[in-house]
């Protein structure tokens, strides 16, 4: 049975709200890989082995290879890169990266307009080839369809419908283009099952989630199953809201569904037939435009 914690002086001290500071001031591509890092120690909670593989760690190093990253993270809470160097056994030193922010061209795959870049076509290539069936140059209404359409008949949902494959001639004018796209839109999301209540993120959202404290809220929770404990709602309030600005009721209706959602729904556009807007999936888009902005100047 897991020790429930009733005051803030039974707290684990490795927790230290005072060093999540100026979170109103973090770019949408701070957001992104101070998140990520949380989503993957979660994981890592979970289920360690993956992340030390090639590593030829026995049960006992994996053990305290989580207990490192942990502890590495609560020290530094609002770190970007998060990896840590574990000496094993045999005196070997290995290190083990999480998270790391200059990977992050990945981005750029999961914009909501994007050219078809190389690696997609070639995936599509690959999968009309997989599929059995044999194009040919005909008039054969089979070669009228879309590909999108050949493809799901054959793997059905394990096609990635995110990155949808469409033509656009750039001589026609502006609205002519835009309408035809406006049909041909309502088409498509009729065919993947549109979810009407997807929505991106604005930057108002990450000054909510500043607001509500979500970071060291998401850690709060780690240490909770890191330490095999309980906190109780009104003492993470009292942590977080020290000056009141927000009580149980808060936390409960609008600060953990949002972590809740965050932790299901990790996946790019789609992936495994979700059909709405993942968080990171649209914080991905915010933080792109930093790093353009960032390019650019």
């Amino acid at each position: 049975m897991r020790k429930l914690i009733k005051s803030t002086d039974d707290l684990p001290k490795i927790f230290d709200i005072n060093k999540y500071t100026d979170m109103d001031k973090l770019s949408a591509f701070e957001w992104y890989f101070l998140i990520q890092s949380r989503y993957l120690l979660h994981a890592m909670l979970d289920k360690p082995n993956p992340f030390f593989v090639g590593e030829n760690l026995i049960e006992e190093e994996i053990e305290e290879g989580v207990q490192l990253a942990i502890e590495t993270h609560l020290n530094f809470p609002l770190m970007l890169d998060l990896s840590i160097n574990y000496t094993k056994k045999n005196n070997e030193t290995v290190t083990i990266v999480i998270s790391d922010s200059s990977h992050y061209s990945f981005m750029k795959k999961h914009l909501p307009v994007n050219e078809l870049d190389i690696d997609e076509f070639q995936s599509l290539q690959r999968m009309i080839e997989f599929s059995g069936k044999a194009l040919k140059r005909s008039l054969d209404d089979e070669n009228n369809q879309t590909i999108m359409a050949l493809l799901s008949s054959r793997f059905g949902h394990n096609v990635g419908q995110c990155d949808y494959p469409i033509t656009i001639n750039p001589f026609y004018p502006d609205h002519v283009i835009i309408e035809e796209f406006k049909k041909l839109l309502i088409k498509i999301r009729e065919n993947v099952g549109f979810n009407e209540k997807n929505r991106s993120i604005s930057k108002k959202d990450l000054l909510n989630w500043a607001s509500y404290k979500l970071l060291p809220y998401m850690d709060l929770k780690i240490l909770e199953i890191f330490e095999g404990i309980k906190i109780t709602n009104s003492v993470i309030c009292s942590i977080l809201y020290q000056k009141g600005e927000y009580g149980e009721d808060t936390l409960r209706k609008s600060v953990e569904p949002i972590r809740k959602k965050i932790l299901e729904q990790f996946v790019f556009d789609s992936a495994d037939d979700v059909q709405e807007l993942s968080i990171l999936d649209a914080l991905s888009y915010l933080a792109y435009e930093d790093i353009k902005k960032k390019e650019n100047t």
